[in-house]
This record gives C-alpha cells, structure tokens and sequence, in this order.
C-alpha cells in the first residue's frame, strides 16, 4: 500500500530544516499554535491580512485561485514539511486560498514572531530565501505544465515530482497516496476530468503506472522520465 507523510518531524523536513538545536528551540517557543483544520475547512483566504506563516505537520492543503467570473484554478497541493502564507508577502494580504484537502494539523508563527526571528538568526533569513525560491520554481513549473505540455507530458511530470517528493521524505517513490481527488488534480494539471482518465488509462496500457483510487504504483521510472519534462530522477 502507499505512504503518505502524514506527520512531520519539524526538526527533519518542516520549515525551520537546517537550524541548530538552540535555534529550534528558539522557532518552537515563538510558534503561536497548533492549528487544527478539518476537512474543506479555510486556512485563510483571498484578501485576507497576513498574520502568520503555517508549516504543515500533518495533512494537505490545497491553494487556489478564484476569478471575480467564478473561475477556479488550483495552484498547489502542499503536504507535511511544506511551508504556507508566502504569497501575502507582496502586498501583506493572501492572494490566494488555503483548503484542507483532509483533516490538518500545522504550526502557526505569527510574522511579527518570525521578523524579529530573522533578525537574531541569518540562518532562518536563509531559509526563508530557499522557500520563497521554491515558490517560484513551482510557479514557472505550472506555467510551463499549463502553457507547452501534452496532457501526457503534464500528468507524467507531476508523478515524477510527487516521486521525487516522496523519495526527499524517506518514503516509497513507486508506491504513494495522492491526496487530492482527480478533478482536483485535472483542474491543476489544465484538463478536462475526463481527458485525465483517458490518460491514465494510456499509461496504464503502457505499464508506466497503476491507478487505484488516490494510490499510485509506478512500475516505470524510466518511462515517466521518458514523457516527463522534469530533471529529478527518483528511482530507489
């Protein structure tokens, strides 16, 4: 059966990841909170004030984007170690919203507490940049999934970065749980439900991957390097 990394060592794979023991503890007593969130609850919202930044310890949240037509686009599906707020850092408010795709759990630290953090400690300064750099890089990666990408290609290279994520986290990178239902994850990918199956479907024939509900077998690695555009190699 598949893993999901429902639990986060923060020491290990949350945000403050490269901090010193006396530095973590530092991090941990300015976290305001654990936040629980249940299932399709709002973390925060379009337009609303940034207050805080959310690392996940447990759970998925997913971020969207709503038009003033009522047009949807989801931008990303964040898990355990993941970091969540940084899109309010432009103009001080959230330019998106945070669901819970399932029952949460996250780390709340309020940004006057992570301010004054920065200023005693370059190192979380530091990882802080290398978070905002992963915002980006995923940004350009739905840019380029959205905009140049047979929906082949697109369904090919987001397994092969969930792989690779799983893999960074010391679970299986053949054997994995999605957290998202498909018609979140067509809606990501830019595609109809309905093309999504069909190319699942394809790749199943070929014997690159297995579908059974929300859990993925790759049989393949090799194959969804093949179709995918994606440098991670994530083969055990």
């Amino acid at each position: 059966m598949g893993e999901t990394p429902q639990k986060c060592n923060l020491q290990k794979i949350c945000f403050p990841r490269g901090l010193d023991a006396e530095e973590m503890k530092s991090f941990e007593e300015s976290a305001h909170k654990t936040v629980k969130v249940t299932r399709k609850q709002k973390l925060y919202q379009r337009t609303q004030p940034l207050t805080s930044l959310y690392a996940i310890k447990a759970g998925s949240i997913k971020t969207s984007f709503s038009s003033t037509q009522g047009q949807t686009q989801v931008l990303g599906f964040h898990m355990a170690g993941d970091l969540l707020g940084l899109d309010g850092f432009a103009t001080d408010r959230h330019t998106s919203d945070a669901v819970a795709m399932e029952d949460s759990l996250l780390l709340e630290l309020p940004i006057e507490n992570f301010e004054s953090l920065c200023q005693i400690m370059p190192s979380l300064r530091k990882i802080m940049m290398q978070q905002v750099g992963s915002e980006i890089n995923r940004s350009q990666a739905l840019a380029l999934t959205l905009g140049q990408m047979q929906t082949d290609e697109r369904l090919a290279t987001y397994i092969l970065r969930m792989s690779c994520y799983f893999k960074s986290r010391g679970f299986s990178s053949t054997e994995f749980n999605l957290p998202m239902p498909r018609n979140d994850l067509a809606n990501y990918l830019g595609m109809a439900p309905e093309t999504l199956s069909r190319t699942i479907a394809k790749m199943e024939k070929q014997s690159i991957l297995k579908f059974n509900r929300r859990e993925i077998t790759i049989f393949s690695i090799e194959g969804l390097i093949n179709m995918a555009h994606d440098i991670c190699v994530a083969a055990e």
